[in-house]
């Protein structure tokens, strides 16, 4: 008869007669009715899946650093404004100070903001953004107060009314505690139109990059990754506990048959007065207390150098009566080398999901970096080729309350100031940072 004895993420390990085995299953987990291009949930129901993401990256021992690491490049030196120019016929950004959009940015901790649109957009794609509006909208007079980022798992789109299933016609947004269902926390906040800014007095958007074959929420970066992500957090439980177990599989210890009649005999001649099932139990506990004190003797590093001493004897029966311990092979070697295997595919497929280039990552494979070129070069792309997109969706709406707010300054945006970095080569020795260390 086997029984499960653990279950970690989608292994389970059985206890057999021959031992105990890990037995995968196709995964299944909660998130599976998300992840799932065959399910209808997630433009048919308007439902967010924040929560999952975060539950699924907390365990990770590469993603957080890797997101972590994308917000710092695509923040660069921070928000700064702008103006758009051609030189060359090239197109340039002019970088300019502005007293008044600037007091205005001041007044509601504009940077923070802009740093939690940043976290939202690296992992989900979409940032939702509430939208409060001054007093001037009382006579008229559009004044966006300030924007406030707003966490994904406790936004929802409500569904449209013209069940048009499309983005743009959402007219309503739910907020609250989806993870409780609260209902005394569930607020309603129509949608912001910025072309009728003092329609409401706060109203939310939801600015996202649109993800094929979606017409409501954007699909994270990682989609593909997930089961990777999955698997590689079910891999450090899984060596731990069969590091935790590899005594059961290491060794076969042999009882003599005679020592427990000989201990079942003695018991009963102390208690005359036990019944049998009495005996059983008393016979269980002896038995468990030396199984235990076997394996606190040879299992373990602490008890490298150990052992235990037995007397052979000959029974009644002339037979000889001896204890033994017998080594299984247990091909150690091959057991490692195999979860150093699946631990690299792991951390690659989690990796190149991210959309962050392993030089850029910081990810370290079989003790090796990447040299500083690769670096630059991977920077250099990166900067060229991933960062506008980006920047275009989670400055938008700063950069339509710019416009709303002062008219009179059009052509001034706020983007990210990044500074331009060389190779070491081009720069003055003096100046080179193997010397300003």
């Amino acid at each position: 008869m086997s029984t499960i004895k653990k279950k970690i993420g989608n292994y389970s390990f059985v206890d057999t007669a021959k031992g105990q085995f890990a037995l995968h299953m196709d995964w299944s987990s909660s998130m599976s009715q998300f992840f799932n291009f065959r399910a209808p949930n997630w433009d048919d129901d308007p439902v967010s899946v924040a929560g999952g993401i975060r539950n699924l990256l907390e365990r990770n021992n590469l993603g957080p650093g890797i997101l972590d690491r994308k917000i710092g490049l695509l923040y660069g030196q921070g928000p700064a404004l702008y103006r758009l120019k051609l030189e060359n016929n090239e197109r340039t950004q002019e970088w300019v100070e502005d007293d008044e959009i600037q007091e205005w940015l001041e007044s509601w901790d504009y940077r923070r903001y802009v740093r939690s649109c940043l976290v939202e957009y690296t992992h989900m794609n979409g940032v939702f953004n509430k939208y409060v509006m001054g007093r001037g909208r009382r006579i008229g007079r559009p004044w966006v107060s300030r924007l406030e980022c707003l966490h994904s798992a406790e936004c929802r789109l409500v569904w449209p009314e013209n069940d048009s299933r499309h983005l743009e016609d959402v007219t309503q947004y739910l907020l609250g505690d989806f993870d409780s269902y609260r209902s005394q926390t569930f607020k309603l906040f129509p949608a912001f139109d910025k072309w009728e800014p003092t329609k409401h007095a706060a109203a939310v958007k939801y600015h996202s990059l649109r993800s094929f074959g979606r017409n409501m929420y954007a699909l994270s970066c990682f989609f593909g990754s997930v089961p990777w992500l999955e698997n590689a957090n079910d891999l450090p439980e899984i060596i731990r506990h069969l590091n935790e177990n590899m005594i059961a599989a290491a060794y076969m210890v042999h009882t003599p048959q005679q020592y427990w009649e000989d201990k079942q005999a003695m018991l009963r001649s102390m208690h005359d007065e036990w019944t049998d099932d009495q005996l059983a139990k008393e016979m269980e506990k002896l038995k468990d207390q030396l199984v235990n004190t076997i394996a606190d003797v040879m299992a373990g590093r602490e008890n490298a150098g150990k052992f235990f001493t037995c007397v052979d004897f000959i029974d009644s029966n002339g037979k000889e009566q001896s204890w033994k311990v017998e080594p299984i092979e247990m091909n150690i070697d091959k057991y490692i080398e195999a979860q150093a295997k699946i631990s690299r595919i792991a951390d690659s497929s989690t990796t190149s999901g991210f959309g962050l280039s392993p030089a850029l990552a910081n990810i370290i494979i079989d003790g090796k970096s990447d040299s500083g070129s690769q670096m630059l070069y991977a920077l250099k792309i990166f900067y060229g080729a991933d960062t506008q997109i980006a920047e275009d969706i989670v400055l938008e709406a700063i950069n339509d309350a710019i416009r709303i707010n002062f008219p009179q300054k059009k052509g001034i945006f706020l983007g990210f100031y990044r500074k331009a970095i060389n190779k070491e080569d081009n720069v003055s020795a003096g100046s080179r940072t193997t010397n300003n260390l």
